[in-house]
């Protein structure tokens, strides 16, 4: 293990110890083979020496594909509006982690208005409803459990409230329920939320804490009581399974019901520290599969016909190996679209044996 400036950095250099910013932000984790993305994020949080293995290992350098040969995907992560929004949504979560450091400590007014506003700016950015997720499917390599996940769950909180056609207020409450639905984690031990490793079964029951001490810290404060209830409330199913009131059925606010749905699927959906990113189409099949007893059936219903219909073009793996683009969707079965491999149209509602793994 040696000691190395950051100018000095080249790719293959292996990461020894977890790399932390000056206020104990997780920047990359022990055993990463620096490549030229991550040198240049290092450097953008202004750290000066690392430790690294001492011996390098080799990074193959991947032959870019002919724009013809790109997948949907692939074409939107080299466009220059992803680029830029990708850089706009990341400089908002650390504005947004300092303002939440802020209010946390009394030292910053909770203005939600000031507060929201970047994500009307985002969502405009992405093209509305019908290319938020494009971006956001296309994000799932950061692994932020706490400030970017907040504007992505109010991103989606805000689609879809836009997707139930909900009155203009109820929207802009979704909007902000789902930025500030997890303002408690700023009041648990970042050891916690930066943990690299699954959470104990003691250490869940303080990560659970957050939901109790976020409305702690809102209650007397003079915002919107539904988005206080976004707060105390997004981890209640309707089931009476969720916590931490065990509440069911319509003992739940009916904004806060918009925010669990959408803060689930970004947590599932989204890379953590500890594990990858889970397939869309695994979350939607669990989503089809309990759905209706855990989440407002309105909700969910809606959530799931529309966001189906945001992978339509998309090239996906199945559990075969083959790939191909996703043609039809299955109104009966939303998680069994068809896909079309070559020449060959596979119906995974037929084929029940087979799933959809990996978009790519």
């Amino acid at each position: 293990m040696k000691l190395v400036s950051v100018d000095k950095l080249e790719p293959g250099f292996v990461v020894s110890e977890n790399i932390y910013t000056v206020d104990d932000r997780l920047v990359l984790t022990k055993g990463t083979v620096l490549d030229d993305k991550d040198i240049a994020r290092i450097k953008a949080y202004s750290l000066y020496n690392i430790f690294v293995e001492d011996k390098k290992k080799v990074v193959e350098k991947k032959e870019e594909k002919p724009l013809s040969e790109l997948s949907y995907a692939e074409k939107l992560r080299n466009s220059e509006g992803f680029i830029r929004f990708k850089q706009h949504i990341e400089e908002n979560a650390e504005k947004l982690e300092e303002a939440f450091r802020m209010i946390a400590n009394d030292s910053m007014q909770l203005d939600v208005e000031k507060l929201t506003e970047p994500v009307y700016h985002l969502f405009v950015e992405a093209g509305g409803t019908a290319g938020i997720f494009d971006m956001l499917h296309n994000l799932r390599d950061n692994s932020d459990a706490v400030y970017m996940h907040s504007l992505n769950v109010s991103l989606i909180s805000n689609t879809l409230a836009t997707w139930l056609r909900l009155p203009e207020e109820d929207v802009r409450l979704a909007t902000a329920g789902g930025l500030l639905h997890d303002i408690g984690k700023m009041l648990i031990p970042s050891e916690l939320i930066n943990k690299t490793t699954p959470l104990t079964e003691y250490e869940q029951k303080v990560m659970r804490e957050h939901v109790v001490k976020g409305y702690e810290l809102v209650k007397g404060k003079d915002i919107d009581s539904h988005i206080k209830s976004c707060i105390l409330m997004h981890h209640e199913l309707r089931d009476g399974s969720g916590y931490p009131l065990h509440l069911k059925n319509e003992q739940i606010d009916h904004i806060s019901s918009i925010v669990t749905v959408a803060n689930v699927y970004d947590e599932m959906t989204s890379k953590r520290l500890y594990r990858n990113s889970i397939c869309p189409f695994t979350v939607i099949e669990q989503f089809e599969n309990s759905g209706l007893q855990k989440y407002d059936p309105n909700v969910i219903m809606t959530f799931l016909t529309n966001i189906v219909n945001t992978f339509i073009a998309n090239r996906v793996m199945l559990s075969t190996g083959q790939t191909g683009e996703i043609i039809f969707i299955n109104p009966t079965y939303l998680s069994k679209p068809v896909v079309k491999c070559g020449n060959e149209y596979v119906d995974l509602s037929k084929k029940r044996a087979i799933s959809i793994v990996a978009v790519v």
